[in-house]
């Protein structure tokens, strides 16, 4: 940090640890920030919660300067940007305690609270009277004893995903061939078990049991203490057979008000049950893609309902859980061109929009954390002064 840039207010960016030449996850996101930080006047620092030394409120962490990644010890910042994701329990643990210690010992306010997992995010939103016909019916998993009847009920099987997952990570379609169109009830247990899906690595999956309870006992085995929700499996594919969504990123702007920054349609490997980009799949721009695959009064409707939608949800959900920077939307569209609402997150990714050719969306969602963080250290900084 050169004598010009110690006056800018600081921004922290929280990192999770990880193994590398820069011991932390997101360097090249963090790259990106710290470079929009020098363009508008906030300099960014980036660091561990677990690397803070308590006793004086300082922490070694690092900085982006024109000769690269400098490792500096500096005093905490006023605000900080929590971009935090976890590997285990043990980890959300130790990193969210450090969180917490950090904001009630050193004052240091966060630019956003993160969400919940899957499940409360759904309960926040079911009784929405606008919202309800593009959530899917969704269960907690409480055991494969309840997945028999669920099963009975949908004829394309469940869908199983983790709480707290993300990049499409412990994700299962769970499918029961019947042998017959009238098969009902008990004798769906003699029928065939089909998972596909991905596992803790992001690694693809394919089991056919002949025997569904081995099946069960394998599911069992896969989800162990953690939770998980279970859902319809929706027909989210293109005309090709490829897996797809949207993903829609809101992000609060240089006056602290919601806005629309981009989107693009993710397009998973064919036979895969997810689109993430950390599981091979691919970004393209929304409007070409959806004219390639329905018929041009869908497509309009689509895109004028993602952005409806869109706008509606982040201040609904602000409302329940406190201030939020930013979120990221994942919609399905089955093959009846009906919207799905598939998740929120409130770390989202932006990798898209690099991928898709969309630079000023891609810009854009790198500099919108940064000038909204701004709008919120200069009130921070009048109230202080005042």
């Amino acid at each position: 940090m050169n004598a010009s840039e110690a006056s800018y207010p600081t921004l922290g960016v929280l990192q999770c640890e990880a193994k590398g030449v820069l011991p932390f996850t997101e360097a090249a996101y963090c790259r990106r920030l710290s470079i929009a930080g020098r363009k508008h006047g906030i300099h960014v620092m980036v660091f561990s919660p677990l690397w803070i030394h308590w006793n004086n409120h300082t922490v070694h962490a690092f900085v982006y300067t024109k000769s690269g990644w400098e490792r500096q010890n500096l005093p905490l910042p006023a605000l900080a940007y929590d971009r935090c994701t976890y590997t285990d329990n043990r980890q959300y643990r130790k990193t969210r305690a450090a969180i917490a210690r950090m904001m009630e010992q050193a004052n240091v306010r966060l630019l956003g609270v993160g969400l919940r997992g899957k499940w409360e995010i759904y309960r926040s939103l079911r009784n929405d009277s606008y919202l309800s016909p593009i959530l899917p019916p969704t269960r907690l998993f409480t055991g494969v004893a309840n997945l028999v009847d669920q099963l009975s009920r949908f004829q394309e099987g469940l869908f199983l995903k983790p709480h707290g997952g993300t990049h499409g990570k412990s994700t299962l379609h769970i499918h029961l061939h019947r042998n017959s169109e009238e098969e009902t009830g008990s004798k769906l247990i003699s029928s065939p078990l089909e998972l596909r899906g991905r596992d803790d690595n992001n690694e693809a999956i394919h089991h056919l049991f002949p025997c569904p309870q081995e099946g069960f006992a394998w599911i069992e085995r896969f989800v162990g203490n953690r939770k998980f929700i279970i859902q319809p499996y929706l027909s989210l594919a293109t005309q090709e057979g490829e897996p797809f969504d949207i993903r829609v990123l809101m992000q609060k702007d240089e006056n602290g008000r919601w806005d629309f920054t981009g989107m693009a349609a993710r397009i998973g490997q064919p036979n895969s049950v997810t689109s993430n980009l950390h599981g091979g799949g691919r970004a393209v721009p929304v409007i070409p893609f959806l004219a390639s695959q329905f018929e041009p009064n869908h497509g309009q409707r689509l895109i004028k309902q993602l952005r409806q939608y869109s706008k509606y949800i982040p201040p609904l959900l602000e409302a329940q859980y406190g201030r939020i920077s930013e979120i990221g939307l994942d919609f399905g569209i089955d093959l009846d061109a009906r919207l799905w609402l598939l998740e929120v997150n409130s770390k989202p990714g932006r990798s898209v929009f690099r991928q898709t050719g969309e630079h000023e969306a891609a810009l854009k969602s790198v500099e919108n954390p940064i000038l909204y963080a701004r709008h919120m250290l200069v009130r921070y900084l009048r109230r202080v002064s005042s």
